[in-house]
């Protein structure tokens, strides 16, 4: 699916949904006055490349005075905002993402959005995790979480700390 940006209104501020591939072919929308602060919705976001990080960063950095809130981020996102420095925007917030759990008793994959402040807690320089297993499988199943959970939330320290 080709790359594309929707603006609309959401709760009187305004939303960007991205959706497709993030890739050499992705164009990037060049909105009027964005405001100073922005959510993007990245739920529909299904890959990404190295063209289109390359992209994203450029995009991004043409807006240093907007307020970026990510939400809805896919893994494959969250893994890009670890390894790719300027990935994330230097004025982004990131509010809910996908998390990936393997449950073993049904032999799933499964992605539950977190959201940050509920199931995800940054304290100083720790995150941690606040969930039932019971409200992502069976209650009996044995669901564990399914990347390493200090390299996985990395970025939320690293933003946490640039913060402080």
């Amino acid at each position: 699916m080709s790359f594309q940006m929707n603006r609309e209104l959401k709760n009187g501020k305004p939303l960007i949904r991205f959706t497709g591939q993030v890739d050499e072919e992705a164009s990037f929308a060049q909105f009027s006055d964005l405001g100073s602060e922005v959510f993007i919705d990245l739920a529909g976001v299904s890959a990404i490349n190295s063209i289109g990080i390359r992209s994203w960063i450029m995009w991004f950095a043409q807006h240093p005075n907007v307020q970026f809130i990510f939400i809805n981020c896919p893994k494959a996102l969250v893994m890009q905002m670890n390894m790719v420095e300027g990935f994330l925007p230097e004025k982004a917030q990131v509010l809910s993402m996908q998390v990936p759990f393997f449950c073993e008793t049904c032999d799933e994959e499964k992605e539950v959005l977190f959201e940050l402040g509920k199931q995800i807690k940054v304290n100083g320089d720790s995150v941690t995790l606040d969930y039932k297993k019971s409200d992502i499988c069976k209650a009996d199943c044995a669901i564990e979480l399914d990347v390493t959970e200090s390299k996985f939330f990395r970025f939320l320290l690293s933003k946490n700390q640039k913060a402080a």
